[in-house]
Protein backbone atom coordinates (compact mmCIF):
# COMPACT_ATOMS: atom_id res chain seq x y z
CA UNK A 1 0.00 0.00 0.00
CA UNK A 2 1.49 3.37 -0.96
CA UNK A 3 2.77 5.67 1.81
CA UNK A 4 2.43 2.96 4.47
CA UNK A 5 5.85 1.63 5.42
CA UNK A 6 6.26 -1.11 8.00
CA UNK A 7 9.55 -2.69 9.00
CA UNK A 8 9.51 -5.95 10.93
CA UNK A 9 12.26 -8.02 12.51
CA UNK A 10 11.79 -11.60 13.68
CA UNK A 11 13.66 -13.95 15.99
CA UNK A 12 16.18 -16.15 14.25
CA UNK A 13 14.89 -19.72 14.19
CA UNK A 14 15.83 -22.87 12.31
CA UNK A 15 12.47 -24.41 13.24
CA UNK A 16 9.92 -21.66 12.60
CA UNK A 17 9.27 -19.24 9.77
CA UNK A 18 7.84 -15.85 10.73
CA UNK A 19 5.80 -13.51 8.56
CA UNK A 20 3.53 -10.46 8.85
CA UNK A 21 0.53 -9.68 6.71
CA UNK A 22 -1.69 -6.61 6.58
CA UNK A 23 -5.25 -7.36 5.57
CA UNK A 24 -7.59 -4.86 3.96
CA UNK A 25 -10.97 -5.53 5.49
CA UNK A 26 -14.27 -5.42 3.58
CA UNK A 27 -16.05 -2.57 5.33
CA UNK A 28 -19.59 -3.54 4.31
CA UNK A 29 -19.06 -7.04 5.71
CA UNK A 30 -17.57 -5.64 8.93
CA UNK A 31 -20.55 -3.36 9.38
CA UNK A 32 -23.04 -6.21 8.97
CA UNK A 33 -21.09 -8.39 11.42
CA UNK A 34 -20.84 -5.60 14.00
CA UNK A 35 -24.55 -4.82 13.96
CA UNK A 36 -25.53 -8.53 13.95
CA UNK A 37 -23.27 -9.22 16.95
CA UNK A 38 -24.30 -6.12 18.90
CA UNK A 39 -20.91 -4.48 18.37
CA UNK A 40 -22.11 -1.47 16.42
CA UNK A 41 -25.02 0.67 15.20
CA UNK A 42 -25.97 2.75 12.17
CA UNK A 43 -25.47 6.50 12.55
CA UNK A 44 -28.49 8.30 11.10
CA UNK A 45 -28.32 11.70 12.80
CA UNK A 46 -26.92 14.76 11.06
CA UNK A 47 -28.07 17.41 13.52
CA UNK A 48 -25.95 20.46 14.38
CA UNK A 49 -22.97 19.34 16.43
CA UNK A 50 -24.20 20.63 19.83
CA UNK A 51 -27.61 18.99 19.38
CA UNK A 52 -25.94 15.81 18.15
CA UNK A 53 -24.27 15.30 21.55
CA UNK A 54 -27.62 14.24 23.02
CA UNK A 55 -28.64 12.09 20.04
CA UNK A 56 -28.36 8.30 20.56
CA UNK A 57 -27.94 7.81 16.81
CA UNK A 58 -25.23 10.45 16.28
CA UNK A 59 -21.46 10.41 16.31
CA UNK A 60 -21.44 11.26 20.06
CA UNK A 61 -23.94 8.54 20.97
CA UNK A 62 -23.90 7.23 24.55
CA UNK A 63 -23.87 3.75 22.97
CA UNK A 64 -20.11 4.17 22.69
CA UNK A 65 -19.84 4.42 26.47
CA UNK A 66 -20.29 6.83 29.38
CA UNK A 67 -18.15 9.91 30.06
CA UNK A 68 -17.51 11.97 33.20
CA UNK A 69 -20.18 14.42 32.01
CA UNK A 70 -22.95 11.83 32.16
CA UNK A 71 -25.29 11.77 35.17
CA UNK A 72 -24.35 8.14 35.89
CA UNK A 73 -20.75 8.30 34.72
CA UNK A 74 -19.36 4.82 34.09
CA UNK A 75 -22.40 3.15 35.69
CA UNK A 76 -22.69 0.84 32.69
CA UNK A 77 -19.35 -0.75 33.55
CA UNK A 78 -21.46 -2.98 35.78
CA UNK A 79 -24.48 -4.41 34.03
CA UNK A 80 -26.40 -7.53 33.09
CA UNK A 81 -26.43 -8.88 29.54
CA UNK A 82 -29.45 -6.85 28.41
CA UNK A 83 -28.46 -3.69 30.30
CA UNK A 84 -31.64 -3.47 32.38
CA UNK A 85 -29.65 -3.52 35.64
CA UNK A 86 -26.57 -1.28 35.83
CA UNK A 87 -24.05 0.13 38.36
CA UNK A 88 -21.83 -1.54 40.94
CA UNK A 89 -24.65 -1.27 43.47
CA UNK A 90 -26.36 -4.08 41.54
CA UNK A 91 -23.24 -6.29 41.40
CA UNK A 92 -24.14 -10.04 41.40
CA UNK A 93 -27.89 -9.27 41.28
CA UNK A 94 -29.81 -11.38 38.73
CA UNK A 95 -31.70 -9.48 36.05
CA UNK A 96 -35.46 -10.34 36.00
CA UNK A 97 -35.53 -9.85 32.21
CA UNK A 98 -32.47 -11.66 30.81
CA UNK A 99 -31.74 -13.83 33.84
CA UNK A 100 -28.03 -12.99 33.90
CA UNK A 101 -26.15 -11.55 36.91
CA UNK A 102 -24.65 -8.06 36.94
CA UNK A 103 -20.94 -8.29 36.15
CA UNK A 104 -18.08 -5.86 35.51
CA UNK A 105 -17.96 -4.92 31.81
CA UNK A 106 -14.94 -2.93 30.66
CA UNK A 107 -14.93 -0.20 28.00
CA UNK A 108 -15.39 -1.66 24.51
CA UNK A 109 -12.97 0.04 22.15
CA UNK A 110 -14.14 -2.27 19.35
CA UNK A 111 -17.68 -0.85 19.31
CA UNK A 112 -18.24 1.11 16.09
CA UNK A 113 -20.82 3.42 14.63
CA UNK A 114 -21.40 3.19 10.88
CA UNK A 115 -22.31 5.86 8.35
CA UNK A 116 -24.13 3.99 5.58
CA UNK A 117 -24.86 5.04 2.00
CA UNK A 118 -27.92 3.64 0.23
CA UNK A 119 -27.96 2.15 -3.28
CA UNK A 120 -26.66 3.10 -5.82
CA UNK A 121 -24.12 5.29 -4.04
CA UNK A 122 -20.60 4.17 -3.12
CA UNK A 123 -17.43 5.63 -1.76
CA UNK A 124 -13.92 4.17 -2.20
CA UNK A 125 -12.12 2.23 0.55
CA UNK A 126 -9.42 4.66 1.88
CA UNK A 127 -6.44 2.34 1.39
CA UNK A 128 -7.69 1.28 -2.05
CA UNK A 129 -8.05 4.98 -2.88
CA UNK A 130 -4.33 5.36 -2.18
CA UNK A 131 -3.53 2.41 -4.45
CA UNK A 132 -5.75 3.72 -7.26
CA UNK A 133 -4.20 7.17 -6.98
CA UNK A 134 -0.71 5.68 -7.28
CA UNK A 135 -1.67 3.42 -10.20
CA UNK A 136 -3.60 5.90 -12.33
CA UNK A 137 -1.75 9.01 -11.17
CA UNK A 138 -2.98 11.37 -8.46
CA UNK A 139 -3.97 14.26 -10.76
CA UNK A 140 -5.52 12.07 -13.46
CA UNK A 141 -7.45 10.02 -10.90
CA UNK A 142 -8.79 13.19 -9.30
CA UNK A 143 -9.88 14.40 -12.75
CA UNK A 144 -11.83 11.17 -13.25
CA UNK A 145 -13.85 11.16 -10.04
CA UNK A 146 -14.45 14.92 -9.87
CA UNK A 147 -17.33 16.34 -11.89
CA UNK A 148 -16.06 19.26 -13.93
CA UNK A 149 -19.03 21.10 -15.42
CA UNK A 150 -18.87 24.68 -16.65
CA UNK A 151 -21.91 26.84 -17.38
CA UNK A 152 -22.41 29.31 -20.22
CA UNK A 153 -23.93 32.74 -19.73
CA UNK A 154 -27.43 31.26 -20.05
CA UNK A 155 -26.82 28.70 -17.33
CA UNK A 156 -26.54 25.74 -19.67
CA UNK A 157 -23.87 23.08 -19.37
CA UNK A 158 -20.91 23.63 -21.66
CA UNK A 159 -19.12 20.78 -23.34
CA UNK A 160 -16.01 19.95 -21.36
CA UNK A 161 -12.76 19.81 -23.28
CA UNK A 162 -10.93 16.72 -22.14
CA UNK A 163 -7.14 16.84 -21.70
CA UNK A 164 -5.19 14.69 -24.12
CA UNK A 165 -4.84 11.10 -22.93
CA UNK A 166 -7.68 11.39 -20.37
CA UNK A 167 -10.80 9.87 -22.00
CA UNK A 168 -12.54 9.49 -18.62
CA UNK A 169 -12.03 13.09 -17.56
CA UNK A 170 -14.85 14.41 -15.33
CA UNK A 171 -17.11 11.33 -15.39
CA UNK A 172 -17.60 11.39 -11.61
CA UNK A 173 -17.75 8.85 -8.80
CA UNK A 174 -20.89 7.03 -9.98
CA UNK A 175 -19.59 6.41 -13.51
CA UNK A 176 -16.19 5.38 -12.13
CA UNK A 177 -17.98 2.70 -10.08
CA UNK A 178 -20.03 1.49 -13.06
CA UNK A 179 -17.09 1.50 -15.53
CA UNK A 180 -14.39 0.36 -13.13
CA UNK A 181 -13.17 -2.67 -15.13
CA UNK A 182 -13.08 -0.66 -18.36
CA UNK A 183 -11.08 2.17 -16.78
CA UNK A 184 -8.63 -0.16 -15.05
CA UNK A 185 -8.09 -2.06 -18.29
CA UNK A 186 -7.34 1.17 -20.15
CA UNK A 187 -4.69 2.32 -17.68
CA UNK A 188 -3.24 -1.20 -17.41
CA UNK A 189 -2.49 -1.01 -21.15
CA UNK A 190 -1.11 2.51 -20.74
CA UNK A 191 1.12 1.82 -17.70
CA UNK A 192 3.28 -1.25 -18.31
CA UNK A 193 6.13 -0.73 -15.84
CA UNK A 194 6.66 -3.55 -13.28
CA UNK A 195 5.67 -1.30 -10.39
CA UNK A 196 2.41 -0.24 -12.05
CA UNK A 197 1.67 -3.81 -13.04
CA UNK A 198 2.10 -4.94 -9.47
CA UNK A 199 -0.30 -2.23 -8.28
CA UNK A 200 -2.84 -3.21 -10.94
CA UNK A 201 -2.75 -6.88 -9.95
CA UNK A 202 -3.11 -5.98 -6.28
CA UNK A 203 -6.10 -3.72 -6.95
CA UNK A 204 -7.88 -6.29 -9.11
CA UNK A 205 -7.19 -9.06 -6.58
CA UNK A 206 -8.98 -6.88 -3.99
CA UNK A 207 -11.64 -5.59 -6.37
CA UNK A 208 -14.42 -6.75 -4.04
CA UNK A 209 -13.43 -4.18 -1.38
CA UNK A 210 -12.63 -1.18 -3.63
CA UNK A 211 -16.13 0.28 -3.29
CA UNK A 212 -18.05 0.45 -0.04
CA UNK A 213 -21.24 1.92 1.36
CA UNK A 214 -19.95 1.84 4.95
CA UNK A 215 -17.76 4.35 6.78
CA UNK A 216 -16.67 3.26 10.28
CA UNK A 217 -16.86 5.72 13.19
CA UNK A 218 -14.64 4.68 16.10
CA UNK A 219 -15.63 5.12 19.72
CA UNK A 220 -15.81 8.47 21.51
CA UNK A 221 -13.51 6.93 24.14
CA UNK A 222 -10.74 7.50 21.59
CA UNK A 223 -12.00 10.86 20.27
CA UNK A 224 -13.05 12.70 23.45
CA UNK A 225 -15.20 15.81 23.70
CA UNK A 226 -16.18 18.16 26.51
CA UNK A 227 -19.02 20.65 26.96
CA UNK A 228 -18.30 23.72 29.10
CA UNK A 229 -21.14 26.25 29.34
CA UNK A 230 -21.64 27.36 25.72
CA UNK A 231 -18.34 25.95 24.47
CA UNK A 232 -17.71 22.54 22.95
CA UNK A 233 -14.17 21.20 22.85
CA UNK A 234 -13.41 18.04 20.90
CA UNK A 235 -10.69 16.03 19.22
CA UNK A 236 -10.14 17.00 15.57
CA UNK A 237 -11.59 13.85 13.97
CA UNK A 238 -15.02 14.71 15.44
CA UNK A 239 -15.29 17.72 13.13
CA UNK A 240 -14.42 15.55 10.13
CA UNK A 241 -16.95 12.91 11.16
CA UNK A 242 -19.63 15.59 11.54
CA UNK A 243 -19.10 16.75 7.95
CA UNK A 244 -19.09 13.13 6.72
CA UNK A 245 -22.46 12.38 8.35
CA UNK A 246 -23.96 15.58 6.94
CA UNK A 247 -22.79 14.84 3.39
CA UNK A 248 -23.93 11.20 3.65
CA UNK A 249 -27.39 12.33 4.77
CA UNK A 250 -27.65 14.63 1.73
CA UNK A 251 -26.55 11.83 -0.61
CA UNK A 252 -29.19 9.47 0.79
CA UNK A 253 -31.90 12.14 0.45
CA UNK A 254 -33.44 11.44 -2.99
CA UNK A 255 -37.22 11.56 -2.60
CA UNK A 256 -37.55 14.70 -4.71
CA UNK A 257 -36.62 14.82 -8.40
CA UNK A 258 -34.22 17.70 -7.88
CA UNK A 259 -32.28 15.68 -5.28
CA UNK A 260 -31.90 12.70 -7.63
CA UNK A 261 -29.77 14.46 -10.23
CA UNK A 262 -26.58 12.56 -10.98
CA UNK A 263 -24.46 15.70 -11.18
CA UNK A 264 -25.33 16.86 -7.69
CA UNK A 265 -24.90 13.33 -6.32
CA UNK A 266 -21.50 13.01 -7.99
CA UNK A 267 -20.40 16.33 -6.50
CA UNK A 268 -21.53 15.20 -3.02
CA UNK A 269 -19.84 11.79 -3.43
CA UNK A 270 -16.59 13.51 -4.39
CA UNK A 271 -16.82 15.79 -1.34
CA UNK A 272 -17.50 12.74 0.85
CA UNK A 273 -14.52 10.89 -0.63
CA UNK A 274 -12.22 13.83 0.09
CA UNK A 275 -13.42 13.91 3.70
CA UNK A 276 -12.85 10.15 4.09
CA UNK A 277 -9.36 10.67 2.67
CA UNK A 278 -8.79 13.50 5.16
CA UNK A 279 -10.04 11.34 8.04
CA UNK A 280 -7.71 8.51 7.00
CA UNK A 281 -4.75 10.92 7.01
CA UNK A 282 -5.76 12.26 10.45
CA UNK A 283 -5.91 8.75 11.94
CA UNK A 284 -2.51 7.85 10.48
CA UNK A 285 -1.09 11.07 11.94
CA UNK A 286 -2.57 10.24 15.36
CA UNK A 287 -1.00 6.78 15.32
CA UNK A 288 2.35 7.41 13.69
CA UNK A 289 5.49 9.43 14.31
CA UNK A 290 7.28 10.30 17.53
CA UNK A 291 4.19 12.07 18.88
CA UNK A 292 1.83 9.34 17.68
CA UNK A 293 -0.35 7.18 19.91
CA UNK A 294 1.61 3.98 19.29
CA UNK A 295 4.95 5.59 20.13
CA UNK A 296 3.38 7.30 23.17
CA UNK A 297 2.02 3.98 24.45
CA UNK A 298 5.15 1.90 23.93
CA UNK A 299 7.78 4.60 24.31
CA UNK A 300 8.59 7.10 27.02
CA UNK A 301 10.10 6.83 30.48
CA UNK A 302 9.52 4.06 32.99
CA UNK A 303 10.39 3.28 36.59
CA UNK A 304 13.54 1.32 37.39
CA UNK A 305 15.27 2.06 34.11
CA UNK A 306 18.39 4.07 33.45
CA UNK A 307 20.07 5.72 30.50
CA UNK A 308 23.83 5.53 30.17
CA UNK A 309 26.61 6.56 27.81
CA UNK A 310 28.51 3.54 26.43
CA UNK A 311 32.27 3.18 26.73
CA UNK A 312 34.30 0.20 25.45
CA UNK A 313 36.03 -2.24 27.79
CA UNK A 314 38.08 -4.99 26.06
CA UNK A 315 38.37 -6.97 29.32
CA UNK A 316 34.65 -7.82 29.42
CA UNK A 317 33.13 -11.00 28.02
CA UNK A 318 30.33 -11.04 25.44
CA UNK A 319 27.48 -10.89 27.99
CA UNK A 320 29.09 -8.70 30.65
CA UNK A 321 28.76 -4.99 31.46
CA UNK A 322 29.72 -2.61 34.26
CA UNK A 323 27.23 0.03 35.41
CA UNK A 324 27.77 3.21 37.40
CA UNK A 325 26.85 3.50 41.05
CA UNK A 326 23.93 5.97 40.44
CA UNK A 327 22.61 3.75 37.66
CA UNK A 328 22.54 0.66 39.87
CA UNK A 329 20.92 2.61 42.71
CA UNK A 330 18.09 3.62 40.39
CA UNK A 331 17.61 0.18 38.86
CA UNK A 332 17.72 -1.71 42.16
CA UNK A 333 16.04 0.86 44.38
CA UNK A 334 13.43 -1.49 45.86
CA UNK A 335 15.93 -4.28 46.59
CA UNK A 336 18.38 -1.86 48.24
CA UNK A 337 15.62 -0.35 50.42
CA UNK A 338 14.51 -3.83 51.45
CA UNK A 339 18.05 -4.83 52.48
CA UNK A 340 18.57 -1.53 54.37
CA UNK A 341 15.36 -2.12 56.29
CA UNK A 342 16.32 -5.66 57.25
CA UNK A 343 20.06 -5.23 57.89
CA UNK A 344 20.30 -1.68 59.26
CA UNK A 345 17.18 -1.60 61.43
CA UNK A 346 15.55 1.20 59.42
CA UNK A 347 11.88 1.51 58.58
CA UNK A 348 11.04 1.68 54.87
CA UNK A 349 10.60 5.47 54.85
CA UNK A 350 13.98 6.03 56.48
CA UNK A 351 15.64 3.53 54.11
CA UNK A 352 14.16 5.37 51.13
CA UNK A 353 15.43 8.75 52.41
CA UNK A 354 18.87 7.26 53.13
CA UNK A 355 19.16 5.91 49.56
CA UNK A 356 17.99 9.21 48.04
CA UNK A 357 20.64 11.14 50.02
CA UNK A 358 23.43 8.78 48.90
CA UNK A 359 22.55 8.28 45.23
CA UNK A 360 25.70 10.07 44.02
CA UNK A 361 28.34 9.66 46.71
CA UNK A 362 29.26 5.95 46.59
CA UNK A 363 28.08 5.28 50.14
CA UNK A 364 30.07 2.27 51.50
CA UNK A 365 26.95 0.57 52.93
CA UNK A 366 25.11 0.76 49.61
CA UNK A 367 28.26 -0.26 47.68
CA UNK A 368 28.51 -3.34 49.92
CA UNK A 369 24.86 -4.19 49.18
CA UNK A 370 25.39 -3.76 45.41
CA UNK A 371 28.50 -5.94 45.46
CA UNK A 372 26.54 -8.67 47.27
CA UNK A 373 23.90 -8.57 44.52
CA UNK A 374 26.65 -8.85 41.88
CA UNK A 375 28.31 -11.74 43.71
CA UNK A 376 25.26 -13.86 44.42
CA UNK A 377 22.71 -13.04 41.63
CA UNK A 378 22.26 -15.59 38.82
CA UNK A 379 24.60 -18.14 40.41
CA UNK A 380 27.47 -15.70 40.48
CA UNK A 381 27.09 -14.46 36.89
CA UNK A 382 26.06 -11.00 38.05
CA UNK A 383 22.90 -8.88 38.02
CA UNK A 384 20.76 -9.81 34.94
CA UNK A 385 19.85 -6.84 32.73
CA UNK A 386 18.34 -6.02 29.37
CA UNK A 387 20.22 -3.41 27.35
CA UNK A 388 18.13 -1.65 24.70
CA UNK A 389 19.36 0.96 22.22
CA UNK A 390 16.38 2.72 20.61
CA UNK A 391 15.26 2.54 17.92
CA UNK A 392 15.60 -1.22 17.93
CA UNK A 393 15.89 -1.70 14.16
CA UNK A 394 18.34 -4.57 13.83
CA UNK A 395 20.01 -7.51 15.49
CA UNK A 396 22.10 -6.46 18.47
CA UNK A 397 19.86 -3.51 19.35
CA UNK A 398 18.56 -5.32 22.41
CA UNK A 399 20.78 -7.59 24.53
CA UNK A 400 20.53 -9.65 27.71
CA UNK A 401 23.64 -9.15 29.83
CA UNK A 402 24.97 -9.40 33.38
CA UNK A 403 26.41 -6.55 35.44
CA UNK A 404 29.65 -7.84 36.97
CA UNK A 405 30.94 -4.64 38.53
CA UNK A 406 30.56 -0.94 39.30
CA UNK A 407 32.13 1.39 36.72
CA UNK A 408 33.80 4.70 37.47
CA UNK A 409 31.91 7.90 36.65
CA UNK A 410 28.51 7.76 34.97
CA UNK A 411 29.17 5.45 32.02
CA UNK A 412 28.32 1.88 31.11
CA UNK A 413 31.29 -0.28 30.12
CA UNK A 414 30.61 -2.83 27.38
CA UNK A 415 32.63 -5.43 25.42
CA UNK A 416 33.93 -4.33 22.02
CA UNK A 417 31.93 -6.90 20.06
CA UNK A 418 28.57 -5.40 21.14
CA UNK A 419 29.27 -1.79 20.20
CA UNK A 420 28.22 -1.89 16.53
CA UNK A 421 24.77 -3.35 17.25
CA UNK A 422 24.07 -0.63 19.82
CA UNK A 423 25.43 2.18 17.63
CA UNK A 424 27.74 2.85 20.61
CA UNK A 425 26.33 6.08 21.96
CA UNK A 426 23.59 5.51 24.53
CA UNK A 427 21.26 2.75 25.60
CA UNK A 428 18.50 2.01 28.06
CA UNK A 429 19.21 -0.49 30.83
CA UNK A 430 16.51 -2.55 32.53
CA UNK A 431 16.76 -5.14 35.33
CA UNK A 432 15.07 -8.43 34.44
CA UNK A 433 15.28 -10.39 37.69
CA UNK A 434 11.86 -10.10 39.31
CA UNK A 435 8.99 -9.04 37.07
CA UNK A 436 7.68 -6.65 39.74
CA UNK A 437 10.64 -4.33 39.13
CA UNK A 438 10.27 -4.10 35.34
CA UNK A 439 7.54 -2.00 33.78
CA UNK A 440 8.47 -2.41 30.15
CA UNK A 441 11.26 -3.92 28.07
CA UNK A 442 11.66 -0.79 25.94
CA UNK A 443 11.90 2.80 26.99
Amino acid sequence: MPDIQITTHYPRSDEWEYSTELERIQLDKERINDIYNGKGFVITSSKPIKDDIKDPDGIFSSKFGMTLQDVQAYATRYKCKCGYLISRFMLNQTCPICGTPVRHVDDDFGYFGWVVLKDPYYTIHPTMFMSLSSFIGAEVFDNIIKINVKKDEDGNDMETKKPKGEPYYGIGMMAFHDRFDEIMGFYAMKHKSPGKRELYEDIMANKHIVFTQSIPVFTTLLRPYKVEADDLHFEKTNATYKIITTIAERINRDKLRMTKKAKSKNALLYDLQMKVKELHAEILAILSGKKGTIRQLYGGRFNFTSRSVIVPDPTLKLDQVRLSYPCLCGLLQQRIINVLQKSQGMDYASAYIYLERHMDDNDPVIVMILESFIKYDSEGKGIPLIINRNPTIGYGGILQCYCIGISQGYTMSMPLCCLSGLAADNSVVLPIKGARRVNCLGA
